[in-house]
């Protein structure tokens, strides 16, 4: 097992000590619940990290015999692209850590294919997101910041994906066992629609303060070029570009308006690394990226002229966290935005007559923000 050191100012390591897990809810669980990007969403798919959305955490699995409740997986989550996840937590001294384990995860995905509807994930991410104080139209709009996709429409693509079978299996350990690693990598290798992963959470504590190292095992990059999307989806999906972006926009707006969001655009294309296009049904949108800062968008912007301020994206880095703080403070002075305690989770939007006015002084002082962080 690989050590985990601490390099101190004098150039000198100490080397960290690693903490056992003892109870399974408090050390694994509770974390988990309250940080599920542990679930390395990064790891999983770099160009476009998992977010994740918590429909349930002891989520109830019927018996295909009776139908009734029978047994209960200790997550089921959604990320951004309605993919079912189904996370189970062991301990390492858990002897059911072992390959067993694998089986008892397959039953869940397959009986949760037959028995779980759209409407009942609807109900138990909506009493999950309640938990958190926010509505559900807003958690799923934290999930998908880029795209008009609207709640229900995400979670009839949930129910498609697990009629079709395409799931994601996750083993949330504090270490793994070398036979269940073996076990995961074999099942990855020759399954097209289903992950299976394990995420090893290892714990260590250093002056008193507890620390988590999530690492992702089971996903080769020869299992990652395997895998083969088969979703069946829900309304037509498109991919937007600068020209159908800009019609869309003529549509809606006035001169102005179509001006000031060309002018966003022309701007973000100069001073970010990305452009993505988003992929509404009905609204065009863009996402200008700057990889220095974080691989997410740091706004949307929708051809209507709204702008979503992703705040909730921008996290995970000491560069991410110091361009949120100076990009609020911003939006504070300029557009005197009220902005609530739990920034790293919002995504504010200003409406057209908002921004389009001072479209000036604004796209000015990103580029000026954006400018300090090079």
């Amino acid at each position: 097992m690989a050590k985990t050191y601490v390099v101190q100012s004098n150039g000198r390591t100490i080397e960290m000590d690693r903490v056992r897990c003892k109870n399974e809810d408090r050390e694994l669980q509770r974390i988990l619940e309250e940080n599920p990007d542990l679930l390395c969403g990064d790891q999983i798919n770099p160009d476009d990290p998992r977010r994740w959305l918590i429909i349930k955490r002891e989520m109830p699995v019927p018996d295909p015999a009776t139908g009734s409740d029978r047994w209960s997986i200790d997550f089921f989550f959604a990320d951004q692209s309605a993919m079912p996840t189904f996370v189970e937590c062991k301990r390492f001294a858990d002897a059911r850590s072992r390959r067993e384990v694998i089986g008892q995860m397959f039953d869940y995905a397959a009986n949760g294919h037959y028995y779980w509807n759209k409407g009942d994930m609807r109900n138990l991410a909506e009493n999950s997101a309640s938990r958190k104080h926010l509505a559900l139209d807003e958690a799923v709009r934290n999930l998908r910041p880029d795209d008009d996709l609207g709640t229900d429409e995400f979670f009839q693509r949930v129910e498609d994906n697990l009629r079709e079978g395409q799931v994601r299996l996750v083993f949330f350990l504090e270490q793994s066992p070398v036979e269940l690693r073996s076990v995961v990598e074999f099942l990855n290798k020759q399954m097209e629609r289903c992950e299976v992963l394990i995420v090893e959470a290892r714990q260590y504590i250093y002056e008193g303060t507890e620390i988590v190292v999530p690492m992702l095992f089971g996903y080769t990059e020869a299992a990652r070029q395997l895998k083969r999307t088969v979703t069946v989806t829900t309304g037509s999906r498109r991919k937007w570009d600068q020209d159908s972006f800009l019609a869309d926009a003529r549509a809606r707006l006035d001169e102005m308006g179509v001006g000031a969001l060309q002018q966003l655009y022309d701007a973000c294309k100069a001073f970010c690394d990305e452009i993505r296009w988003g992929t509404g049904t009905s609204t065009g949108s863009f996402n200008p990226v700057i990889s220095a800062i974080c691989p997410r968008s740091i706004l949307t912007a929708f051809a209507d002229g709204r702008l979503s301020i992703n705040f909730g994206s921008l996290n995970g880095s000491v560069q991410a966290n110091a361009f949120r703080d100076e990009l609020s403070e911003f939006m504070t002075r300029q557009f005197d935005m009220p902005l609530p305690e739990n920034l790293h989770v919002k995504y504010p939007t200003l409406l057209a007559d908002e921004w389009i006015p001072k479209a000036n002084e604004f796209i000015d002082g990103l580029k000026t923000l954006a400018q300090n962080f090079e």
